[in-house]
């Protein structure tokens, strides 16, 4: 109760201190605070991690531009300002829940399915998939992949697509960015940055319509929570390192469900390592936008790329499962 306390009164310093600004942004890494890092050779606050170079009794090799260094006992490649994404070779057309753990959702629940299209005939096409329980419960939507390139976000958010629940109805986007997701970019197209237009603009440009089709269907499901699937890649001097990291606008009616899931990040419970907390989104996010405008609180989980794609989708799902059991649904 101690530790709750205390978070609380950090979560709204950091609330009150951010004054309502966006943190900075990025082009490679995510939409989020989650792109601040650390100086290699210090310890990384709030994460409980060291981060420091290891020129020595190192097992990768150091490229041309790249330097090797270690976050949680993990060795990576870095050029000063972003890690180097290990190779991707996981075909997750035929994944499955017991390939990232023997606890992600076993039990099996009867429920219907409905499929709709959000931009039909346009590149930014993308399907929701509607799951309905078969007791009632609450409403949940998962946007996954808004940038494309943050794989491990949208891998999770399709596997989420093969959820049954037992109470409730879930919603599942994923990718949220398909153009992006198939060009492995996180810009919708031509450096249009989905995550900085919401609430969209149904006469806009293509980043700007996707966001609003999005944005209005948030606003008709009226869920009690989204979940926005996101992953980072910087890792930039001067900054904690914040790689692995939690991120909300406002907890209006999730409080208890936020703070106990942080906790079980520290305590490990779930995920692979602690996760940090932070807020709010930058303006023009998902996080921010549905926060604000629509009163629905949203958590964002960042993933750290410089980890193995299999300990990142593995994070995504343990922090749904989570708060799908949380709440009742499963």
């Amino acid at each position: 109760m101690t530790k709750r306390i205390i978070l609380y009164i950090l979560a709204l310093t950091l609330l009150l201190s951010a004054c309502g600004e966006a943190p900075a942004s990025s082009e490679a890494g995510s939409a989020s605070a989650a792109e601040q890092t650390a100086t290699p050779g210090t310890t990384a606050a709030n994460s409980g991690t060291d981060a420091e170079t290891t020129p020595e009794a190192t097992h990768l090799q150091p490229e041309e531009g790249w330097q090797v260094i270690t976050i949680q006992g993990v060795e990576m490649l870095w050029d000063g300002y972003r890690v180097k994404e290990p190779q991707v070779d996981l075909d997750i057309d035929s994944m499955h829940f017991s390939d990232f753990g023997d606890d992600f959702f076993t039990e099996v629940y009867p429920v219907e399915i409905e499929r709709y299209t959000l931009c039909e005939g346009e590149i930014m096409e993308s399907e929701v998939l509607h799951i309905k329980g078969a007791e009632e419960g609450p409403v949940m939507y998962i946007v996954a992949g808004i940038h494309g390139d943050e794989i491990a976000a949208w891998y999770a958010g399709r596997l989420l697509r093969n959820v049954t629940i037992k109470a409730g109805e879930l919603y599942v986007l994923a990718p949220a960015n398909a153009n992006g997701a198939r060009n492995r970019t996180r810009y919708v197209k031509d450096r249009q940055d989905m995550n900085r237009s919401f609430p969209g603009d149904p006469e806009g440009n293509e980043a700007e319509r996707m966001a609003y089709a999005i944005y209005k269907d948030i606003e008709r499901v009226k869920p009690f929570m989204v979940f926005d699937l996101h992953e980072a890649i910087l890792y930039t001097e001067g900054r904690d390192f914040l790689g692995s990291n939690l991120i909300y606008t406002k907890l209006t009616g999730i409080e208890d469900l936020y703070f106990d899931m942080f906790f079980a990040t520290e305590d490990g419970e779930i995920c692979s390592n602690p996760y940090s907390n932070n807020g709010p989104g930058p303006i023009g996010s998902i996080n921010n936008t549905v926060a604000n405008q629509l009163g629905i609180p949203a958590i964002t989980v960042e993933t750290f790329r410089g980890f193995a794609i299999e300990r990142r989708v593995h994070d995504q799902l343990d922090i749904v499962q989570y708060a799908m059991k949380y709440v009742g649904m499963r």
